[in-house]
């Protein structure tokens, strides 16, 4: 049915190979798992969207750095993808797995961002939670954690912190 659809947008006089074609089609391959061809179809499309959706094609076939040259195209856009929330999570996961610092420092920048998006997403908090964790000077940690009402939960916060280093 869908591509009955896309193939009367192409006969239909208004139509034609537009942006909407060409994004429909790669949400179209993208849902049947033709990562490749999606990717393919957002070459001509230069919006945010399309970006977006092209770095989501790249992160879902495994190939970290063109997901993220895809995901940062996506994001200098004066006007952010819609999906932006899930940019950010899949950005500052991608830094998290490359774990370096200035990296790290962005990735938690993009997870901030994300955050105050969606406030509810576990998984984007779960990173944050890492990145912080991982950024955090090991001196301010113990300064934090002396002398407050919380140190018990600071000093088991600290030990979980070497299973990840």
């Amino acid at each position: 049915m869908a591509e009955y659809a896309l193939s009367q947008e192409l006969l239909c006089p208004e139509g034609g190979c537009s942006f909407a074609y060409l994004f429909n089609l790669a949400k179209l391959q993208l849902l049947k798992g033709d990562y490749t061809g999606a990717a393919g179809s957002l070459e001509e499309a230069l919006n945010p969207d399309a970006w977006a959706l092209k770095g989501h094609c790249h992160y879902l076939q495994g190939d970290v750095p063109e997901a993220q040259e895809s995901y940062e195209r996506s994001l200098i856009f004066q006007q952010p993808p819609s999906d932006s929330h899930i940019v950010l999570l899949r950005l500052g996961s991608i830094y998290f797995m490359q774990n370096n610092l200035e990296e790290l420092c962005e990735a938690e920048d993009a997870l901030a961002a994300a955050s105050r998006l969606n406030t509810v997403n576990a998984e984007m908090w779960a990173y944050l939670s890492l990145i912080n964790l991982k950024v955090s000077d090991y001196k301010d940690y113990n300064s934090q954690s002396s002398g407050t009402a919380h140190g018990g939960l600071l000093f088991s916060i600290k030990q979980t912190r070497y299973l990840f280093d």
